[in-house]
């Protein structure tokens, strides 16, 4: 005789107004969800200008996809960071500074809250060095940089490229670049390049440090260095060179457009889609972060006109940006960085 069939137990009834209320808790979990298990990034941006925008813009491409599709980038300026509160800033994936303002404001938060994984864009090598930022642990890796200055090969390989005849470099090294100073030499020397240097601690001794250094100087490279070269120093930097018929190479497409020879610089998209590179390997956990690095690409602008008013003769753009090119490999950029510290004191 079989056995009488099973039955399972009443279903519990639940109330109408609970009913509802889970409900309502499914729709909510529903639309929480993709902010629950996305990357989340935080974008710190000195400030509103162009140039750091173009940076949010290029990061946005570079990470389109990732997750997909649910990755979460939010931007805030730096005057704006003290307002997220602890739990929020610690809960993102990783932070990524965009100008030296950032990374300071990014390294004062990291001093009382627990600091993610931090990418710092269009910074200063020297800069970069001087924050104070956590040291790396058990291997890993928890601040990284790509610097907005290059390397100093690449800037002393382009002085050879652009004005084969001149072998006289002058260089005024401020509080931020006078750290320099012996890599400079070295390079300028594997290259027969001699060098000429003045120290300024102050804006006021520039003026007197170029009248003794534009007089044994074939040309004047500039490095950043915010007290020698600011927008109150510039004009009368350039003016005097000028006179004194000595062409300047810069480093950024304003000093550019404001006088000087040539110049050679990463321009914000560059920065950008190499920190989205970054970015991406270290959200997809391929590796972490990588060692404080140089810009990887970079652009070569001649001003024409000062060319000719100073009577010289300089390869054209194209032909400057491939032979520098041919010269630094991908792989130039990490290794020359190799010195760089990773923030904070030893």
């Amino acid at each position: 005789m079989s056995a009488p069939p099973a039955f399972a137990a009443p279903a519990r009834r639940v109330p109408r107004r609970r009913r509802a209320g889970l409900a309502f808790a499914a729709i909510l979990l529903a639309w929480l969800a993709p902010t629950i298990v996305s990357a989340q990034v935080l974008v710190v941006l000195s400030d509103e200008s162009s140039g750091y925008q173009a940076v949010v813009a290029e990061l946005r491409t570079g990470l389109h996809g990732l997750r997909d599709g649910e990755l979460r980038l939010d931007n805030i300026i730096a005057a704006r960071l003290a307002d997220v509160d602890a739990a929020t800033f610690s809960r993102y994936e990783l932070v990524v500074s965009v100008g030296l303002a950032a990374a300071q404001a990014v390294a004062s938060r990291g001093a009382a809250t627990a600091l993610p994984p931090t990418l710092c864009l269009l910074i200063p090598r020297q800069g970069f060095d001087r924050l104070a930022l956590p040291r790396d642990n058990a291997g890993e890796r928890r601040v990284t940089a790509v610097f907005i200055d290059q390397p100093l090969s690449r800037q002393l390989d382009l002085l050879r490229l652009a004005l084969p005849e001149s072998h006289r470099v002058g260089v005024i090294l401020g509080p931020s670049s006078t750290a320099l100073g012996d890599e400079l030499r070295a390079g300028a020397k594997a290259r027969s390049l001699d060098v000429a240097t003045a120290t300024v601690g102050e804006r006021s001794a520039l003026y007197p440090a170029l009248q003794t250094l534009l007089p044994r100087s074939d040309l004047l490279l500039l490095l950043p260095d915010p007290v020698a070269i600011n927008a109150d120093t510039l004009y009368g930097l350039l003016l005097a060179s000028y006179r004194a018929r000595v062409p300047v190479v810069g480093f950024s497409e304003g000093l550019l457009k404001a006088g000087s020879l040539v110049a050679l610089f990463s321009t914000p998209q560059q920065q950008g889609a190499q920190g989205a590179e970054i970015a991406r390997r270290a959200l997809a956990h391929d590796g972490g972060l990588p060692a404080p690095q140089y810009p990887r690409e970079f652009t070569v602008r001649v001003n024409a006109s000062v060319a000719r008013s100073l009577g010289l003769r300089v390869p054209d753009e194209q032909e400057l940006q491939a032979a520098l090119g041919a010269r630094h490999g991908e792989g130039d950029a990490t290794r020359e960085a190799g010195g760089a510290t990773h923030g904070g004191p030893p």
